[in-house]
């Protein structure tokens, strides 16, 4: 079986706020390497390595809180020897801006590929929307260099979206690189991009949700059901991708289902991954 790793922003449940406590969580359960998110990037490089080094932690990948912070984040992805810096989303708000983004996707990762890294980019159900006669995941991938860009398949979100995440695998040989193993028990379709520029937002910066959009995210999230328990059949999904790629497996997950906790599920997430990954 692979190296199965994990996704830090899958304690960001309220509860475990300690990046350096979460890192040694992630150790003791036996995760063998993490994707580092936002909170993370507060620990000090050299600490952060020597912590990663102290746990046996590979750092594997991060992701960038904003598109525009990618270059700012080159320096800890080098000193961390990781090779893969990421992308977590874009809004794309419509056709004009998903070529765009594509041009963007290019330019960052040609600066990305002259240090050694490997830019992605991991989807939601909105790259599986129309663009013109073609979904905008297609668009992403026609239109970008894979000298300089991969992507990060969130599986979950695929199947969720309606598609087959080992089809799309097939189609876009050795264009996915990493693959993030998350539940989704049932189909929800392509849902619209969130334009979080348009949001309000409260005097820390924080959006302000309406009350009809704070239940629909809720609901979202409800879908990542315990795992084994969802559409993506991963001995079948782990079968394809090594052959077309794929270099890292890494576990995420937003929703603690049952009467657990986050710290139970993430457990049992990988007690079950060690039998199919």
């Amino acid at each position: 079986m692979g190296k199965i790793n994990l996704q830090m922003y899958s304690f960001m449940d309220g509860t475990m706020n300690d990046s350096r406590e979460n890192l040694k969580l992630a150790s003791e359960m036996g995760y063998d390497g993490v994707e580092l998110f936002g909170p993370n990037f507060e620990i000090p490089a050299e600490e952060l390595k020597a912590l990663l080094t102290e746990l046996h932690l590979e750092p594997v990948s991060m992701h960038a809180p904003k598109t525009d912070m990618v270059e700012s984040l080159i320096p800890l992805a080098e000193s961390l020897e990781m090779k893969f810096i990421g992308i977590g989303m874009e809004c794309m708000i419509d056709d004009e801006a998903v070529h765009t983004f594509a041009n963007t996707l290019n330019r960052i990762g040609k600066v990305c590929a002259e240090h050694g890294l490997t830019l992605t980019y991991h989807n939601h159900t909105q790259e599986f929307v129309p663009c013109g006669d073609k979904r905008v995941i297609d668009v992403l991938m026609e239109e970008t260099n894979p000298d300089y860009v991969s992507f990060e398949l969130d599986a979950g979100w695929c199947a969720a979206a309606g598609f087959d995440p080992i089809e799309l695998v097939q189609t876009y040989s050795g264009r996915i690189k990493l693959i993030h193993v998350k539940e989704s028990s049932k189909v929800i379709g392509p849902q619209p991009p969130m334009d979080f520029e348009s949001i309000p937002k409260d005097e820390h910066g924080a959006p302000i949700f309406t009350e009809e959009e704070k239940a629909q995210m809720e609901e979202q999230k409800k879908i990542n059901c315990p795992a084994g328990d969802g559409l993506v059949d991963w001995k079948a999904l782990k079968e394809v991708a090594d052959k077309h790629g794929c270099q890292a497996y890494i576990v995420e997950r937003e929703y603690t289902p049952g009467e657990g906790s986050r710290l139970d599920c993430l457990k049992a997430d990988l007690e079950y991954y060690r039998t199919q990954i």
